[in-house]
């Protein structure tokens, strides 16, 4: 079955830091990123964080931060979170 997504994905891979209240700075790396979001391979952040919570983000590029900004939690599978862009 295919999924019909509004923008299109690519397959990227950055490092991400999420900053939560209760959990502190998570350290991740993106599986791919759209115009309106990221998904973020994290086994483990998807028994400590719910849809529709926000986090403070910085993304980074080759060492450089491209976003510093808050992401929404808009899905969880078994391999992590989407997060859409705020």
């Amino acid at each position: 079955m295919s999924e019909f997504r509004k923008h299109g994905r690519k397959a990227v891979r950055c490092s991400i830091t999420i900053s939560h209240n209760e959990l502190g700075d998570i350290f991740a790396e993106t599986k791919n990123i759209s115009e309106t979001g990221v998904f973020i391979a994290h086994r483990d952040l998807i028994h400590c964080i719910s849809v529709g919570e926000e986090v403070a983000a910085k993304l980074y590029s080759e060492g450089d931060a491209v976003y510093d900004g808050y992401l929404r939690v808009i899905r969880l599978t078994q391999d992590g979170v989407g997060l859409e862009f705020i």
